[in-house]
């Protein structure tokens, strides 16, 4: 099914996609098995819905200075130093697709529920230099109103299923998929 689940990913916020990025002097639109964003966003969505506070004592802006932050912290006790990056790390896999990103050149994307809206929060300046990527827009951090995040993310993985049902040559595999995404995004 790995084929059915290929395609081409743009994430435009206030006209500006994220994960576009020049290898070789060529721009390129994201490719992957897109199953690994929507199997993503489906478990994570309620988290970035969500109006639960950072998890850890420090202060920042948003995302990008939230996390730097985190990197401060220092500790002669272990299970405490343990504790925080723990902590951290929990909250970086439920608000940043990267951990999921399976190889591809996905860029580190944060999303944060702040008040009504969504912050969409990114440092990709040095993500995959080793490998001669750069990211067109490679800093950056939008608002988008909750509603319309929810809509589009939401609509995005139904499409994806839809066409994943229409066009799988395995029916069965598509359907059991389709149901565990359905079930997920409903919770």
């Amino acid at each position: 099914m790995t084929g059915e689940t290929w395609g081409k990913f743009e994430l435009f916020v206030h006209g500006i996609d994220v994960c576009q990025y020049k290898r070789e002097n060529i721009v390129t639109t994201f490719q992957w098995n897109l199953i690994y964003i929507v199997d993503w966003f489906s478990e994570n969505l309620k988290h970035i819905l969500s109006d639960e506070a950072f998890p850890l004592p420090v202060e920042g802006q948003n995302s990008i200075e939230l996390l730097d932050k985190c990197l401060l912290f220092e500790s002669d006790n272990d299970d405490e130093f343990d504790a925080w990056f723990d902590t951290k790390q929990e909250w970086e896999f439920s608000h940043s697709w990267f951990s999921n990103r399976a190889g591809s050149f996905l860029p580190d994307v944060f999303f944060r529920r702040v008040s009504g809206e969504i912050e969409i929060a990114w440092n990709n300046e040095t993500t995959y230099s080793s490998e001669e990527i750069t990211f067109i827009n490679p800093i950056g951090i939008e608002y988008i109103p909750i509603g319309i995040f929810d809509t589009i993310i939401k609509s995005f993985i139904e499409d994806f299923l839809d066409n994943l049902l229409l066009n799988s040559k395995n029916k069965s595999d598509a359907k059991e998929v389709h149901k565990r995404i359905k079930e997920l995004i409903i919770k």
